[in-house]
């Protein structure tokens, strides 16, 4: 680590202030997974050597940048360019966050700039999707591992950029996208939907993906899994429970669209 001044220090690739950490290199990017289990001081300035995303997994922390002061809670993302100043204060212990760090091999290797990578994920309603995925194939970290994580970074990175602006949605699929947020553990019809919104069913249909860079369906099931996650790191429901509470038919169903979405069992992310 090499310090900036007497108050900041400069992490190098790799490094993270955490008391306990993984990393996972991948020559062109690094993921970095690390942990506050127990209460400990925090809030060092510190900065980045390389570019980096960093992912709220579960905790609370809040972060000061750029003369900001700004809540990071669970499924918060952001984007830190080298060499950016802040530092984090943490308030909810155990507290674990997804690193990833971009070398500049990746951006030349793909023509993407910093500012693209940052507005997709500005522009993006399912990164904790992604990220989650990322951490699991790189605990699995087999040969393939490399090829995966970078492919499913990347086809994020272009359904973030091709997604619409929210500013942009037509008024009936903000009314689509509010109710189906509202009623998110209820399995609503496309059908009943359109009758609320006044909207033909195949026009929903032909334009949801558009909008959303998934199906209706596949929305649904995010949402549901969403909510999932937020249950068992707050909770002490069975899986079963946890599955009738968000909607699914039951736990075979609510299993094996978790681990479509997340890469993880439930079982297995309950130990995360």
């Amino acid at each position: 680590m090499q310090k900036l001044n007497h108050t900041s220090i400069n992490l190098k690739r790799g490094c993270y202030l955490a008391p306990k950490y993984n990393i996972y290199d991948f020559n062109d990017f690094l993921i970095g997974v690390t942990n506050y289990k127990n209460p400990i001081e925090t809030g060092i300035w510190h900065s980045h050597e390389k570019p980096l995303i960093s992912f709220v997994l579960y905790g609370h922390n809040t972060e000061y940048r750029k003369g900001k002061k700004t809540e990071r809670t669970a499924r918060c993302i952001n984007y830190y360019h080298a060499h950016e100043l802040h530092k984090n204060v943490y308030h909810n212990f155990p507290s674990k966050h997804i690193s990833l760090e971009i070398d500049t091999s990746f951006l030349t290797k793909y023509n993407y700039t910093e500012a693209e990578i940052e507005l997709a994920l500005k522009k993006s309603y399912d990164s904790h999707f992604t990220f989650i995925k990322l951490m699991n194939e790189a605990e699995i970290s087999d040969l393939q591992s490399h090829d995966s994580i970078e492919m499913l970074f990347l086809a994020f990175i272009e359904n973030s950029i091709k997604s619409k602006e929210e500013t942009g949605f037509p008024y009936w699929m903000q009314s689509v996208r509010d109710i189906l947020n509202d009623r998110w553990n209820e399995n609503v019809s496309l059908k009943e939907l359109a009758n609320q919104v006044n909207i033909h069913p195949t026009t929903i249909s032909k334009n949801f993906r558009q909008y959303f860079q998934c199906t209706f369906g596949e929305y649904t099931r995010k949402l549901k899994v969403n909510h999932s996650i937020d249950i068992i790191h707050s909770s002490q429901y069975s899986l079963t429970e946890i599955a009738y509470i968000c909607g699914f038919s039951d736990q075979s169903h609510f299993t094996r669209i978790f681990k479509s979405m997340t890469g993880y069992l439930p079982k297995e992310y309950v130990k995360i």
